[in-house]
């Protein structure tokens, strides 16, 4: 099922959370079990923390995993994109 206390998810492609962040003014930011404590992770707790903002960390679950959800995604853009070929 969807989420539907969700404004906007938005990928991210290097990280850097801190300026999405400050850009979309989150309240909630939400983090899975393998989170860690690298530079950015830090970076980005500290300007919530300091904001105001929440941190929501959640348990691993195989139906939620986004690795599992990113090869499905993949799997069904490649799907949707594949040429036919009549012959």
């Amino acid at each position: 099922t969807a989420l539907r206390c969700v404004d906007i998810v938005r990928p991210y492609f290097e990280l850097e959370y801190v300026s999405a962040c400050k850009v979309l003014n989150v309240d909630v930011f939400v983090v899975g079990e393998d989170w860690g404590s690298n530079a950015h992770n830090l970076a980005v707790e500290a300007y919530l923390e300091s904001a105001g903002k929440r941190i929501v960390g959640t348990s691993y679950n195989p139906r939620t995993s986004s690795t599992n959800i990113k090869k499905f995604a993949v799997a069904q853009s490649h799907r949707v994109h594949q040429p036919k070929i009549h012959l």
